[in-house]
């Protein structure tokens, strides 16, 4: 089985993409691994409206978030912050991602998760002349980081077969999950299977299975937020989550790119 994959959601979903990628994708994916962490905390808001229920979704950072957060976690706390003032509506979180990172949310990618990956020595950038002429830079993968792209492509795949396990082998869904690590976030058809599998890390007779929470620091150091209880995080949260960034950011930029409950 392969080792538990360091990298986090965002690093995961770019460095498996590159040379292309998707900045609003890669955006979500970053928020949700620092809500699968508990940096993040949402809540979805419910008030009536003229024909339905009008539900909105909020997000805040934790009251415990760590001084020394890797830069791509800082930045995008810093952006959720940013929007505190409008109580953090999914909607505003994304008007000041656009002001942080460009209108197609590139600049996540370029000026943060990208540099995180080159740091570890995963991505290189290119420098390149389109036509000859207009210049353009992108990321590619190095050696390591194709070594990389296999390793986490491999626990992706065995982390497929965890809803096979869920009800008669627990042990073995939690011990795939664990592998795969925060990439786990990139297996969409296994959302509605989390709160199944967070009673598979909670079942008697397994031993706390840690989540190891690895990022960046920048400067090709590993910044540890501390291994944290797989079944204590509340997927049930994403749901909520998942359906809240996609109706705020339909239409919205954060486009790709060439080169209540609570939680």
């Amino acid at each position: 089985m392969a080792e538990a994959v360091d990298l986090s959601a965002a690093e995961a979903f770019v460095l498996l993409s590159l040379p292309r990628f998707s900045a609003r994708a890669a955006l979500k994916y970053g928020l949700m691994g620092l809500l699968a962490q508990g940096v993040l905390r949402s809540e979805e808001k419910t008030r009536p409206g003229l024909v339905r229920t009008r539900r909105s979704l909020h997000l805040r950072a934790a009251s415990d978030v760590p001084a020394d957060l890797p830069p791509v976690a800082a930045s995008l706390v810093g952006v959720v912050n940013a929007a505190a003032p409008r109580d953090g509506v999914i909607g505003e979180v994304l008007k000041q991602a656009m002001r942080v990172y460009r209108r197609t949310l590139v600049g996540f990618v370029l000026e943060w998760v990208g540099p995180a990956l080159v740091a570890r020595g995963l991505a290189e950038m290119r420098h390149r002349r389109l036509l000859g002429l207009i210049p353009h830079d992108s990321f590619h993968p190095t050696l390591a980081g194709e070594a990389e792209k296999t390793r986490v492509r491999d626990a992706l795949h065995e982390a497929r077969a965890i809803p096979q396990y869920l009800d008669r082998d627990p042990a073995q869904a939690a011990a795939l999950a664990a592998a795969a690590g925060g990439a786990i976030l990139l297996v969409d058809e296994l959302r509605p299977h989390y709160a199944q599998l967070a009673k598979a890390f909670q079942e008697p007779d397994m031993s706390p299975t840690p989540f190891p929470i690895m990022a960046d620091t920048g400067n090709g150091a590993a910044f540890h937020f501390g291994c944290i209880d797989f079944g204590t995080v509340d997927f049930g949260c994403f749901q909520s989550f998942d359906s809240g960034f996609d109706a705020a950011s339909d239409g919205g930029g954060g486009g790709d790119s060439g080169g209540g409950s609570s939680c």
